[in-house]
Parts: C-alpha cells; sequence; structure tokens
C-alpha cells in the first residue's frame, strides 16, 4: 500500500527586535573577558572568522549604561553572572511572547487554513523549560482544540527541527485527518557566560536567538503556495564522538562543549549520509536541486561543501541565515527551509541535515513543490 503524502506547508519565523552586529559583540567581550594580549588576538581570530553580520538576542542591557540593565547586575563587568533560575526565568517569558508570535504569523500567512483542525503541537528547545510551557500556552491562547495530544523535544540541540518534523510525519501517517504545529523556539543568548575556554568562546560568538512555527499535514491543500513534500529521514551516530559537542545544565546557566573538531566530523560523514537516503529514496545526487545544510558555523559549510563538491551557491540559503542570524540551534534549519520557500525559483529534491549532540547527524529528504 503506497503511503500517503505528507507536507511541510508553511514556515513563519521571527527573532527578537535587539540584535547586535558581530563587530560590536567583539568589541564588547574584549572588554568584558580579554584581559590579555592572547586573548584578545583570539578573540579577533573566532569573531572575525564567523562571516556572522548581526545576531539577535532577548538580552538588551549590552551598549547601555549599567544602570539601566535589566538582566545583569548594575556593573560594567556583568557580574555575578545571573544564574540558571534566573535565566530560565526570562527564557520562560521571552519563550512565551515570541513562540506566540511565530505561530501568530503564521496563521496570519495562511488565512484559509482551519487552525480547529490542530490535533498535535510539537514544541522544541533546548535552551529553558517551564511547565506549563508553550505548548500549553499555544492551545489556550489560540483557542485550540484542548483535547489535542502534546509532544516536547528537548535538549537534543540543533538537530532536532528534522526530529520534529519525522515524529510529525508519523503522525500524519498514524491519523490522515492530523494537522501538527511545530513551534521551535530557542533563546541561546540568555546562556551566553564569561569563563575562558575554547567551547564556550566559540558558543559566545556563534549563537543567536531564534523562533520558528511550521504546519505539517498529509492534506495538500491545507495552505497555498510553495510546500515541502516529506520523503525520506536517516539517523547517524558518529562513534566515539560524544565529547565534541554536548549540553549541559550548569549553575550560571546551560553550558556548550563545542570543539574544533566538529567540522571535520561533518566533513568526514556528510556525504556517507546522503549515500544512505539517496539509496532509500532510490535516488541519486544527480536528482538533488536544493542543499539545505544547517549552518552551524562558517567552517561546517565549507566542509559540507568539500565533502559534497558543491558550491558556496548551492548553499546559499544556509550562508545567508548564517550571516543575518548566526547559528539558533534547532530553528536555523527551520530558517533556512523557509529562505528556501520563499525563492519562487527553486523547485524540486531537496537534501537538508543537521547537527547535534552526540554527535548526532540527522538528515530528511524532501521535495519543493
Amino acid at each position: 500500500m503506497t503511503e500517503k503524502s505528507v507536507y511541510l506547508h508553511s514556515i513563519a519565523t521571527t527573532v527578537p527586535e535587539k540584535y547586535y552586529t558581530q563587530k560590536f559583540a567583539l568589541k564588547y567581550m574584549k572588554k568584558i573577558v580579554a584581559d590579555t594580549a592572547y586573548k584578545k588576538v583570539f578573540l579577533n581570530k573566532v569573531y572575525k572568522g564567523t562571516e556572522i553580520r548581526k545576531r539577535h538576542s532577548v538580552i538588551d542591557d549590552y551598549g547601555k549604561d549599567p544602570s539601566e540593565f535589566t538582566f545583569y547586575p548594575k556593573n560594567k563587568t556583568l557580574r555575578p553572572e545571573p544564574t540558571t533560575k534566573q535565566r530560565n526565568d526570562l527564557y520562560a517569558k521571552e519563550a512565551l511572547r515570541l513562540g506566540k508570535q511565530a505561530v501568530e504569523k503564521l496563521f496570519k500567512a495562511n488565512p484559509k487554513f482551519d487552525k480547529s483542525k490542530i490535533s498535535h503541537v510539537i514544541t522544541v528547545t533546548c535552551t529553558g523549560f517551564d511547565a506549563p510551557g508553550l505548548d500549553y500556552f499555544i492551545v489556550k491562547d489560540f483557542d485550540l482544540n484542548p483535547r489535542m495530544d502534546r509532544y516536547i523535544l528537548g535538549f537534543m540541540g540543533c538537530q532536532a527541527a528534522i526530529n520534529a518534523l519525522k515524529l510529525a510525519k508519523d503522525l500524519c501517517h498514524s491519523n490522515p485527518e492530523a494537522r501538527v504545529l511545530i513551534v521551535n523556539v530557542e533563546l541561546c543568548s540568555v546562556h551566553l557566560q564569561q569563563p575562558w575556554n575554547t567551547d564556550q568562546v566559540i558558543a559566545n560568538a556563534i549563537f543567536a536567538d531564534g523562533i520558528s512555527a511550521a504546519l505539517v499535514s498529509s492534506v495538500e491543500n491545507d495552505c497555498e503556495g510553495s510546500k515541502f513534500v516529506l520523503h525520506d529521514f536517516a539517523t547517524e551516530i558518529v562513534p566515539g564522538t560524544e565529547e565534541d559537542m554536548a549540553w549541559n545544565i550548569g549553575d550560571t546557566g546551560f553550558g556548550m562543549k563545542l570543539t574544533l573538531n566538529v567540522p571535520r566530523v561533518v566533513k568526514a560523514n556528510i556525504a556517507s549520509i546522503l549515500e544512505e537516503i539517496l539509496d532509500k529514496a532510490n535516488k541519486t545526487k544527480d536528482d538533488i536541486k536544493i542543499w539545505a545544510i544547517h549552518p552551524g558555523g562558517k567552517t561546517i559549510l565549507t566542509k559540507s561543501q568539500e565533502a559534497l563538491d558543491l558550491t558556496p551557491e548551492d548553499l546559499d540559503a544556509s550562508y545567508h541565515v548564517m550571516h543575518e542570524y548566526g547559528n539558533m540551534s534547532s530553528a536555523t534549519i527551520m530558517f533556512v527551509l523557509e529562505h528556501i520557500l520563499k525563492d519562487n525559483e527553486k523547485k524540486g529534491l531537496t537534501f537538508t541535515t543537521s547537527f547535534g549532540p552526540g554527535m548526532t547527524i540527522e538528515s530528511a529528504l524532501m521535495e519543493k513543490i
């Protein structure tokens, strides 16, 4: 029996109103963490090497007089650093505001979609938690069916958007009438921390805040316009890489472990993952017309290009998101896919991949129609 097609219909994204240029961020971080010439040189190399232009944040203290701070202690050192509770309190407040903003934007972009048919809500985050949380208030504040199923994918890092799409597809196959709302909320900036180590310095230089909302169903005419047909998924856990990417909870926020080996792991494995998913779909690389690779950093994109024999133009959507927003964890690949949906000239088979703790590499084969 042929499975019914499942569609990623529409994506809406939003970011906090406040943003900082990478030039500003470099200058500011030099003031608060670079107390030696070596550290200043290292920061210059890291920040300029990211090729990020700006990043958005729910924290608007940077650059203000300390007397105006609302998050940090009112002094120029930003110390003592906010506790995990203080950071999570800010997350809970802003995740609700911005998550609802993204959902409202999604509904406004699809006025003919009947939101009363939504049967499942999947919320995705690795940057904060509370209960009742965003999933609850989306149902309540948008007057959705209170008896619907709700799921939270938590602490899975940048890969989790693809996990959410995979879950949504399975839900639609199990119930052809299902309509799944996926909301990714990642407020990475609330976890910026000052300890001087390579992992933290890199994390401070690339991560940012971003939110997406998306609709998935097996009813093609639920939404008008371009959409993706969700075809196949593949997962690869790369042995011996547990220490290369990790995410833990500390006393002053969530700590990111992100070694310089990550791009090399991506380069060594992405081609075989592509081959696996193409074999599953009985397709070849020549069939792929669109590339959507998670812009976890400039080096990840350049190493992916080398491994897959691609050009920067092939990854223009990924580079655009990296330049304008930085790495927004799980929301990032949704920004890339939204950018592709808006490009009326692009159609066809699409390879999508993102990378998470473990290291785990998630990939999806979809088709823009």
